[in-house]
Protein backbone atom coordinates (compact mmCIF):
# COMPACT_ATOMS: atom_id res chain seq x y z
CA UNK A 1 0.00 0.00 0.00
CA UNK A 2 1.11 3.54 -0.71
CA UNK A 3 2.52 4.97 2.57
CA UNK A 4 0.71 8.28 2.06
CA UNK A 5 -2.57 6.48 1.57
CA UNK A 6 -1.94 4.39 4.68
CA UNK A 7 -1.19 7.52 6.70
CA UNK A 8 -4.37 9.36 5.69
CA UNK A 9 -6.52 6.26 6.18
CA UNK A 10 -4.99 5.45 9.56
CA UNK A 11 -6.85 7.93 11.74
CA UNK A 12 -10.21 9.63 11.79
CA UNK A 13 -9.48 12.84 9.91
CA UNK A 14 -13.19 13.68 9.94
CA UNK A 15 -12.78 14.86 13.55
CA UNK A 16 -10.11 17.35 12.45
CA UNK A 17 -12.10 18.33 9.35
CA UNK A 18 -15.08 19.19 11.54
CA UNK A 19 -13.13 22.23 12.78
CA UNK A 20 -12.63 23.42 9.19
CA UNK A 21 -16.27 23.36 8.03
CA UNK A 22 -16.85 27.11 8.44
CA UNK A 23 -13.62 28.08 6.68
CA UNK A 24 -14.42 25.69 3.81
CA UNK A 25 -17.80 27.31 3.26
CA UNK A 26 -16.23 30.78 3.49
CA UNK A 27 -13.64 29.85 0.86
CA UNK A 28 -16.32 28.60 -1.50
CA UNK A 29 -18.28 31.84 -1.08
CA UNK A 30 -15.17 33.99 -1.49
CA UNK A 31 -14.06 32.47 -4.79
CA UNK A 32 -17.51 32.86 -6.30
CA UNK A 33 -18.63 29.30 -6.91
CA UNK A 34 -22.21 29.26 -8.15
CA UNK A 35 -24.70 27.10 -9.99
CA UNK A 36 -23.24 25.10 -12.90
CA UNK A 37 -19.63 25.94 -11.96
CA UNK A 38 -17.39 22.93 -12.57
CA UNK A 39 -15.35 22.20 -9.45
CA UNK A 40 -12.50 19.70 -9.12
CA UNK A 41 -11.63 19.31 -5.45
CA UNK A 42 -8.25 17.58 -5.20
CA UNK A 43 -7.61 16.26 -1.71
CA UNK A 44 -11.30 16.65 -0.94
CA UNK A 45 -11.14 14.79 2.36
CA UNK A 46 -14.67 14.38 3.64
CA UNK A 47 -16.06 17.27 1.61
CA UNK A 48 -15.10 20.43 3.49
CA UNK A 49 -15.27 22.49 0.29
CA UNK A 50 -16.93 20.00 -2.08
CA UNK A 51 -20.21 19.88 -0.16
CA UNK A 52 -20.69 23.65 0.16
CA UNK A 53 -19.90 23.94 -3.56
CA UNK A 54 -22.52 21.32 -4.43
CA UNK A 55 -25.09 23.05 -2.22
CA UNK A 56 -24.65 26.12 -4.39
CA UNK A 57 -25.46 24.03 -7.48
CA UNK A 58 -21.90 23.44 -8.70
CA UNK A 59 -20.92 20.27 -10.55
CA UNK A 60 -18.38 18.80 -8.14
CA UNK A 61 -15.85 16.00 -8.47
CA UNK A 62 -13.92 15.28 -5.27
CA UNK A 63 -10.74 13.19 -5.35
CA UNK A 64 -8.67 12.03 -2.39
CA UNK A 65 -6.00 9.40 -1.78
CA UNK A 66 -7.90 8.17 1.28
CA UNK A 67 -10.91 6.09 0.31
CA UNK A 68 -12.36 6.30 3.83
CA UNK A 69 -12.49 10.09 3.64
CA UNK A 70 -14.26 10.04 0.28
CA UNK A 71 -16.76 7.57 1.74
CA UNK A 72 -17.27 9.87 4.73
CA UNK A 73 -17.82 12.80 2.37
CA UNK A 74 -20.36 10.85 0.36
CA UNK A 75 -22.25 10.02 3.57
CA UNK A 76 -22.19 13.70 4.60
CA UNK A 77 -23.45 14.71 1.15
CA UNK A 78 -26.38 12.29 1.36
CA UNK A 79 -27.45 13.83 4.69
Amino acid sequence: MNPNKALWEKGDFTQVAESMRESGAELVAKIGIKENTNVLDLGCGDGTTAIPSAKLGANVLGVDIARNLVEAGNLRAKK
